[in-house]
């Protein structure tokens, strides 16, 4: 679905540092992979030269065997923050995204409620955002991504901005969603649990220039219990490449 090969990205106002170097990477159609590091690794540089927001400075991306030259082409966002139109309700945020890609309003309608069922909110179709919770809002914002029916869904930190009760929600919410509508996903985090809740497979990032320095498949059936030795070994081994001195 992903093909990487020695990706690298030097912004022109950062000294020719690189912030990401030579990076390899392949990911499989319907898998959940977690890139998670320290700020400034280049979790989310990476994350948006797969969706087409920037230009990689060296090395080749594709999606599906084709050459990522810009954002849509089967990629779907979700952000930290769910930036939903807020002079929209949230049915009208999520057809908005179906109407985008050539739907008739009736049907992006339909959709739009369809998906809103789907992620709990079937009740909130009239709400504006400021009337929802944060937690809310990202929902809305997963299904106006699903409206646009992506094969890969990425994703930068969408719960970071949430307490902890509902980010662990959340993450289970989420978890659902994808087993109803598998899509590839990439998932950006600084949390270590969240990425031992969700991944298929982890990807700890170090900077810089952004480097794998750990990568670690979790074959684990969900959903996952935090006190499970499997997953309490890897929150270690993955604190020890984070804050050990191996990055």
């Amino acid at each position: 679905m992903i093909e990487i090969s020695k990706l690298s990205k030097v912004f022109a106002n950062d000294s020719g540092a690189p912030v990401l170097g030579e990076v390899d990477l392949s990911i499989a159609p319907n898998e959940f992979v977690v890139l998670l590091g320290r700020s400034g690794c280049g979790k989310t540089t990476l994350l948006n030269l797969i969706a087409g927001l920037e230009t990689p400075s060296g090395g080749e991306l594709r999606v599906n065997g084709k050459k990522v030259t810009g954002p849509g082409a089967g990629k779907g966002m979700v952000f930290q923050q769910g930036a939903l139109f807020p002079w929209l309700t949230a049915k009208a945020n999520i057809a908005f995204a179906a109407i985008n890609r050539g739907m008739k309003k009736d049907a992006a309608d339909a959709l739009a409620l369809e998906l809103l069922a789907l992620v709990g909110l079937a009740a909130a179709a009239d709400k504006y955002p400021f009337e929802l919770s944060g937690g809310m809002q990202q929902r809305v914002a997963i299904a106006r991504a699903l409206a646009l029916d992506p094969e890969i869904l990425l994703m930068d930190e969408p719960f970071g901005a949430l307490d902890e009760i509902t980010r662990n929600e959340m993450q289970d919410e989420l978890l659902r969603v994808w087993a109803q509508r598998r899509k590839t996903v990439v998932f950006v985090t600084h949390s270590i649990w969240e990425d031992l809740i969700l991944a298929d497979r982890v990807l700890v990032m170090a900077p810089r220039p952004g480097r794998f320095v750990l990568e670690r498949r979790i074959d684990l059936p969900r959903p996952r219990r935090r006190s499970d030795p499997t997953l309490v070994a890897l929150y270690d081994e993955i604190w020890s490449h984070l804050h050990g001195g191996q990055v």
